[in-house]
């Protein structure tokens, strides 16, 4: 919808009414919020003592700016003004940017109304901080509530002054084995969930609750749905109101033998890290938010030529050099504070024997219960024997790159798939590209269509029989339409198996021997 549509639907629909000048004065100076009359494009016209306050600008300054200058870039303008011609008037929220570029949240009014036969908007900024941080307080309760209710290891019921059940938790269903919506709005003590032993248990801790609000806790029995019983300790306590008016009764019902048993998955799968910890060849280590050693392996310890019990406690500066231990230091410090791991990162460090050596570190923030970054962990592995064999292969390419760079005859390397894996400056200078541009092309990227054909099945030839072309002489077409005899030698390349992974192409430009054999004749 455009601007001139919208001005004519709001003068179609809605008769603009004028605000008599004392009222409006009144309100406009006395509300408590930021209040601008502003041009329906957005330009501010008019600001009260309260804009000024709020934003941080003086009035002149205020003068000079669009309600698009001290409202978040967030809000979605044109769908503002396409609201504004339906109904008249809108309300939302977003954040005021003051003067200093500090932000706080607001609800934004804006009505619209004629004045001196110009369309205007009235727009009152309610600073709402107050209430976001109260809603933000409330939904951390209720998250933090939420949480200890359902993710708890004990079961709860949540039960009125008359024993029915209002609330259920998912640990309670799981020990009854049942679906929590045959339990809610039925009253305990008239299910068969309560046995002639555990139901007295119950009564008397009503009864202990309500005459001293204090209750023990017994060791008793329930029944889950299959009849099967279960040992449980029971304890409870009352909800209460703010004056201390009892709300509800809370009956929390702990599985033993579920504890005793995760006991013993805890026990078992302790051993199994232990295990795993120490047999694992790469380096293993935890740290506390001080960057201390908690914990580590034989192999991270094997590093510091101590016991692992000797790193506890210790940092990397009491092994290694100031310089690597601030670099890691550093690290950490970053990823406790982002909360990105650090992945496969090569690290070269010096041991305290002089002896160089590069780790493969990946390294992780370590939290606690409530999610709260308390640490780091990680690991490397010794990669120093790789490191030292990517560095001969490195030295070996450019050995090999030098060689064939000195070669006068255009030299090639290509895959299975015709494609070039390594070129020298001859075949560059033949194709007259930079060498990067041959890399992962074929010839017919640079050579004519016909041509280039030819040469391919050549290629494929030579990979599918291991069969050689030596010294053929070749006229070939290059693809600037020119026409060069060349000598051309190919053979199979292969891996250090004997596998044909390619082939390996020589080209000697004879085209003014060609002449001259042709002149002789």
């Amino acid at each position: 919808m455009g601007m001139q549509e919208i001005k004519e639907n709001i003068a179609v629909e809605k008769p603009p009414v004028t605000p008599p000048d004392d009222r409006y004065r009144t309100l406009f100076e006395r509300i408590n919020a930021a209040a601008f009359l502003t041009s329906f494009e957005g330009q501010i016209q008019e600001a009260n003592q309260k804009s000024y306050e709020f934003l941080g600008y003086d009035w002149s300054e205020l003068l000079r700016l669009t309600l698009q200058d001290v409202l978040s870039k967030d809000v979605d303008w044109q769908q503002c003004r396409d609201e504004l011609a339906a109904r008249g008037c809108l309300t939302f929220e977003s954040e005021a940017v003051c003067k200093n570029g500090s932000h706080f949240p607001v609800e934004v009014n804006i009505s619209i109304f004629r004045m001196d036969g110009s369309l205007v908007m009235f727009v009152l900024l309610w600073d709402i901080t107050a209430r976001k941080n109260q809603e933000k307080r409330l939904k951390e309760s209720e998250k933090k509530y939420h949480g200890l209710f359902e993710y708890t290891t004990d079961g709860i019921f949540v039960l009125d002054a008359h024993g029915d059940i209002l609330d259920i938790n998912t640990r309670m269903c799981e020990i009854l084995d049942v679906m929590k919506s045959s339990f809610l709005n039925k009253n305990l003590f008239n299910m068969d969930l309560l046995t002639a032993r555990s139901l007295p248990v119950v009564i008397q801790q009503f009864e202990q609750l309500l005459s001293e609000k204090v209750a023990a806790s017994y060791s008793t029995e329930i029944k889950n749905r299959q009849g099967r019983i279960l040992e449980v300790e029971i304890s409870s306590f009352f909800l209460v109101k703010k004056d201390n008016e009892v709300d509800n009764f809370v009956l929390i019902v702990r599985d033993n033998t579920a504890r005793k048993e995760s006991e013993q998955r805890q026990r078992q799968e302790h051993e199994l890290f232990k295990t795993l910890l120490e047999n694992l060849y790469d380096s293993i280590f935890f740290k506390d938010d001080l960057h201390r050693f908690i914990l580590v392996n034989k192999t991270n310890a094997a590093y510091g030529n101590v016991t692992t019990e000797e790193f506890r406690g210790k940092t990397d500066f009491d092994f290694l050099s100031k310089e690597q231990a601030q670099r890691i230091h550093d690290d950490e410090d970053a990823i406790m504070r982002s909360g990105q791991a650090i992945v496969n990162k090569v690290e070269r460090v010096i041991l305290g024997d002089d002896v160089e050596r590069f780790l493969f570190v990946t390294k992780f923030p370590r939290y606690n219960a409530e999610g709260e970054i308390i640490g780091t962990m990680g690991l490397s592995r010794d990669v120093t024997e790789w490191k030292h064999t990517e560095e001969e292969l490195a030295k070996n390419h450019t050995m090999l790159q030098t060689l064939l760079d000195a070669i006068p005859d255009a030299v090639c390397f290509k895959d299975s798939q015709n494609r070039f894996v390594l070129v020298n400056k001859a075949m560059i200078k033949r194709f007259m590209v930079q060498p990067e541009m041959m890399l992962g092309k074929t010839d017919f990227d640079f050579l004519p269509s016909e041509q280039a054909q030819k040469t391919s099945e050549e290629d494929t030839r030579i990979v599918q029989s291991g069969t050689s072309m030596i010294d053929c002489v070749e006229r070939i077409l290059e693809k600037d339409g020119s026409e060069h005899w060349y000598s051309v030698t190919k053979v199979a390349w292969h891996d250090s198996s004997g596998k044909i992974i390619g082939t390996l192409g020589l080209y000697r430009n004879v085209t003014e021997e060609k002449k001259i054999q042709e002149i002789k004749q």
